[in-house]
């Protein structure tokens, strides 16, 4: 049963890498404002493939192996470092490439993926805030302080993400 379960999945790709070479690779716009529509655009992708937020997943059950999700910013596609970081491998696991606009060192592509030092970086920011969340919810507070108290260190979480990962932040050897 596995076996034919891993079968499938392989021929699953293979048909959608066949669509890929078929109608050439996409490039799909996620936006959290309409503002952020001129980003996504001098990324290359068409008005037609730019949508809001509340629209990504249609979008994403759309995209095939080999497209890009471009985004304006990652705190404008996740909602913390944990957040961000899991739809990170999910499009991994799909082979679908990720470009934000502002944050270049975290854009990948099955030809250049992401540095291990890079993974771990994103890792580690996930770890504490999940920690940091799992105390905040053992606290005998009222709820709707619990419930503000998660939202802000997700948002600080992201936050600080950000300013490590800006195109001036982290630099390569050799630059």
């Amino acid at each position: 049963m596995s076996q034919k379960k891993g079968t499938q999945k392989r021929s699953d790709q293979t048909a959608g890498s066949q669509r890929n070479v078929q109608r050439g690779a996409q490039k799909y716009g996620v936006i959290c404002r309409n503002a952020e529509s001129h980003v996504v655009k001098k990324m290359g992708v068409p008005d037609s493939n730019v949508v809001g937020v509340n629209a990504m997943n249609a979008v994403l059950n759309r995209m095939v192996a080999g497209d890009a999700l471009c985004v304006p910013t990652i705190s404008s596609f996740a909602c913390g470092a944990y957040d961000f970081f899991c739809k990170l491998q999910f499009l991994s696991s799909r082979g679908l490439e990720f470009q934000s606009g502002n944050e270049s060192h975290l854009n990948f592509s099955s030809i250049k993926p992401l540095s291990v030092a890079t993974v771990e970086t994103l890792k580690n920011f996930a770890t504490r805030e999940v920690g940091l969340v799992n105390v905040i919810k053992t606290l005998e507070l009222q709820d709707e302080v619990k419930y503000a108290l998660i939202d802000r260190i997700c948002k600080e979480s992201l936050t600080d993400l950000v300013i490590v990962f800006s195109n001036n932040g982290i630099r390569k050897r050799g630059n």
